[in-house]
């Protein structure tokens, strides 16, 4: 009896085996909370919307820029500067459209535009249709050819020298050449997407009699509705923001498409800045408008592919 109560006096002299627990666990408790869950999804949403906002500074920098010189006069436009104007210029936006060919332009875009965006989706569809359905080794190479058309890019030199020998007017080889590169995006898409339509409604609609132009335009192609329009949109974009392919076989005032019409602001001593930032924000605005009424359409048409195969 008294060796257990002089243990349990000295136990009380020195309580450090008890404190030392309650440290442990309060350290155990605090390296807990930071590897909870909760908190590692707050910091994870933190840097996201910093990303977006970084992101969305830097796009707005030069929309910005564009935009409040469109307003300036000639020698405050040419300091490409910030500030506000001292007073604002309504009427560069009227002058642009007067001098700048900008009609002719825009009637060229929509020709241009609407003629490759057409042929794209009608033939690149079929071709699609063909080397998902057929299993063979020609349709294989076929698709790996299609790839490639997506990484290498249009050859604009052979491009110019072909269209020369074949004696294409500069319409006819602007559209030729932009078909082409936007030919093979728009077949990998559509390949995607029939991956998800079963076969057996291909065989369903061949037993009842349909000919493979019916089976085609009929039953498949109304299915394709949602990556149509995606191809529809990505070709729209990319055609008429085109610049760097249409300069080569475009290259008069007359056949000018309206991003082209910007080199009507340029002369040989002198440039009427305000007048080009002007034509950049009226060029930009079909563009703009497209996009953000139809981004849900894009994102639609390039995931419902991915549910099968």
């Amino acid at each position: 009896m008294n060796a257990n109560r002089i243990t349990e006096n000295v136990a009380g002299l020195f309580p450090c085996g008890k404190r030392s627990e309650k440290s442990a666990e309060k350290v155990g408790t605090h390296v807990a909370s930071d590897t909870d869950p909760n908190m590692r999804k707050g910091w994870l949403t933190f840097w996201t919307i910093a990303l977006w906002l970084v992101g969305g500074i830097t796009i707005l920098i030069p929309v910005y820029l564009v935009v409040i010189n469109s307003f300036k006069s000639k020698t405050e436009a040419a300091l490409m500067n910030f500030s506000l104007p001292t007073k604002w210029l309504f009427g560069n936006y009227a002058e642009m459209i007067a001098d700048g060919g900008i009609l002719t332009g825009l009637k060229n875009s929509v020709i241009i535009t609407v003629t490759c965006v057409a042929v794209i989706v009608l033939f690149s569809s079929q071709l699609a249709f063909v080397l998902q359905r057929r299993k063979s080794r020609l349709s294989s190479a076929l698709s790996k050819i299609m790839l490639l058309g997506i990484i290498i890019p249009v050859q604009i030199i052979p491009s110019v020298l072909f269209s020369k020998m074949l004696h294409l007017t500069p319409y006819v080889s602007a559209i030729f050449v932009l078909i082409v590169a936007n030919f093979s995006i728009a077949v990998f898409l559509y390949t995607g997407f029939l991956k998800s339509i079963p076969a057996e409604l291909d065989e369903s609609a061949i037993l009842d009699g349909a000919s493979p132009l019916i089976l085609f335009f009929r039953i498949i192609f109304p299915l394709l509705r949602p990556v149509t329009m995606t191809v529809i949109i990505i070709s729209f974009l990319a055609i008429w923001n085109d610049f760097g392919n249409t300069i080569y076989f475009l290259n008069s005032s007359a056949n000018y498409t309206i991003t082209l019409t910007i080199y009507n602001f340029f002369g040989d001593n002198n440039s009427s800045w305000q007048l080009v930032f002007a034509n950049v924000v009226f060029a930009s605005l079909p563009v703009v408008i497209v996009f953000l009424t139809l981004q849900r359409n894009i994102i639609a048409g390039m995931t419902a592919g991915s549910v099968k195969g």
